[in-house]
């Protein structure tokens, strides 16, 4: 049996993944998001608002048998304000902090902490984002989250380099491109004003160039299944 643990499944990407996924007999799905919007017989769904990172602490990743590949897929991500630093709230900054990368280190310790022993395959998948690996203007606190957030996944891959090769845990950090989610909606509404670049988001929806949440799920499962051909921690579907 193959478990899956992903969070934000609610919607976008994280919905498409869950989706998918439950369309293979042998896979159980764990959904972590504040609402459930799916509903089948393997798929198992724990309210938990991640922008609490002591509720994030509550979450225990259960002992499992018979284990073919277990997978934690830290989908969630939030940009609450698209302004400047200094026009900021303080409560927005603190909470996507909390959701970008705080809650996903607190899951990413725990899932090391319960698997690092199994001899299945364990696979860690964090949806970074470009934004992480360069500026952007109004973006301060999510380019800033991503970034650790593949640092974070960096660092992991080294650690898990010193225990033996059948107990090392796989991990990436990968940037989806540019998907027409809530988050993009949020995007074009942003005034000029505290936004500069927006045009160009309203300009990749005109022109049909943004990806689908479908379409970006099955790359990151194409990542997950051929995991061994993939040597590079941090990836960009747009470049696979």
């Amino acid at each position: 049996m193959k478990y899956y643990f992903i969070t934000g499944t609610s919607s976008g990407i994280g919905k498409a993944l869950t989706e998918q996924l439950l369309k293979e007999n042998e896979i159980n799905v764990i959904g972590i998001s504040r609402t459930c919007t799916i509903s089948h017989p393997n798929y198992q769904h724990f309210s938990l608002d991640l922008s609490n990172t002591e509720a994030a602490k509550t979450f225990n990743f259960p002992e499992l048998t018979n284990t073919q590949e277990i997978v934690l897929i830290n989908n969630a991500g939030v940009m609450s304000e698209i302004k400047r630093i200094g026009q900021q709230q303080n409560e927005n900054i603190i909470n996507n902090y909390n959701v970008n990368i705080v809650s996903p280190s607190i899951l990413m310790n725990n899932f090391i902490k319960a698997y690092q022993n199994y001899t299945c395959n364990r696979i860690i998948l964090n949806v970074s984002s470009g934004a992480g690996r360069h500026t952007v203007d109004a973006w301060s606190v999510y380019c800033a989250s991503k970034a650790a957030l593949d640092m974070f996944s960096k660092n992991i891959d080294l650690e898990q380099s010193f225990f033996p090769k059948k107990k090392q845990i796989k991990i990436f950090s990968v940037a989806p491109g540019v998907i027409e989610t809530q988050m993009q909606e949020q995007i074009r509404k942003t005034s000029e004003k505290d936004f500069s670049d927006v045009k160009k988001f309203v300009n990749l929806k005109n022109d049909g160039l943004l990806s689908s949440p479908e379409e970006t799920a099955g790359f990151l499962i194409k990542i997950i299944n051929n995991r061994d051909n993939f040597k590079e921690v941090i990836s960009d579907v747009r470049n696979l």
